[in-house]
């Protein structure tokens, strides 16, 4: 295939692509802005991450997509579907195959490994937008590493309610330094942000915003030292389908009855089949 045909994005839009993607490995956690192009798909549905898969993917990569950890969701499928269309790479399902794993508002059960990159559809990129709306402001209080508007917002809550109401976005400080927006993941995937070996790639399409971590960087969420960081925990609850515990779970409500699934299919199958291999 010509540099113009494979993957959809000419030769020009990847190597700028390229180029902001190593500012922001270079820089870890700090916003790079980017020409983000016109996609196939609505902006606010993964333009951002499509972009960056598209412009590192190779003929010999293989390809996981998942949508809060399901690779059957309409918006996992169209998307794999339309890299596939413009590449012929292989996809999988598995996380320890893949090569590439795009991902939206999850980060898959199964540990990660060196050279795998796992790249995040943002909708948001911009951690301060809550406590400070203007760009400029934003722009010298990274610079100056001022985030205690942040640290007011988390004590509010704190004082008020014995902990912080943020359930996904929950901003972190990557390389103490810059404090970032980890995407709308839960509070559970956060600790294995922390020295993960993959590359962890951040698209915004709508925002025209990248940013990166590197390999075993450290990433921590923003707390009081005298505060344990809690994540989401499900006390007495299984997996209708596996019987999995101490896992992130979906709820589906049928009237007043509340069922628990596993979010992530793939350790869900996983269990499926070592279920019925016992």
């Amino acid at each position: 295939m010509s540099d113009h045909g494979f993957a959809f994005l000419d030769g020009d839009a990847k190597k700028e692509i390229r180029r902001a993607l190593l500012k922001a490995v270079a820089l870890p956690g700090y916003i790079v802005p980017f020409a983000s192009r016109e996609m196939p798909v609505a902006r606010g549905w993964g333009t951002g991450g499509l972009q960056i898969t598209l412009s590192i993917i190779l003929e010999q990569d293989v390809l996981k997509v998942i949508d809060q950890g399901c690779d059957g969701s309409v918006n996992a499928i169209n998307i794999r579907n339309f890299i596939t269309s413009v590449t012929k790479v292989m996809t999988t399902s598995k996380t320890s195959r893949a090569s590439i794993i795009q991902t939206r508002h999850r980060i898959p059960e199964h540990e990660l490994r060196e050279n795998q990159v796992l790249v995040f559809q943002v909708p948001y990129p911009e951690v301060l937008t809550t406590v400070e709306p203007d760009t400029a402001q934003q722009k010298q209080m990274h610079a100056d590493g001022d985030y205690s508007k942040l640290w007011v917002l988390l004590y509010e809550d704190t004082s008020q309610y014995g902990d912080s109401r943020i359930s996904n976005r929950y901003p972190v400080q990557v390389n103490n330094h810059f404090v970032m927006d980890p995407s709308p993941i839960p509070k559970y995937d956060i600790p294995r942000m922390d020295n993960c070996p993959a590359l962890q790639l951040f698209g915004a399409g709508r925002e025209k915003r990248m940013y990166a971590i590197p390999p075993y960087t450290t990433v921590k969420p923003l707390k009081f030292d005298d505060r344990e960081f809690k994540i989401e925990v499900f006390p007495g609850v299984c997996c209708e389908r596996c019987g999995a515990r101490d896992v992130f779970f979906d709820e589906v409500r049928l009237g007043s009855d509340r069922r628990y699934f596993c979010s992530d299919t793939e350790f869900c199958d996983k269990n499926m089949e070592k279920n019925d291999a016992a």
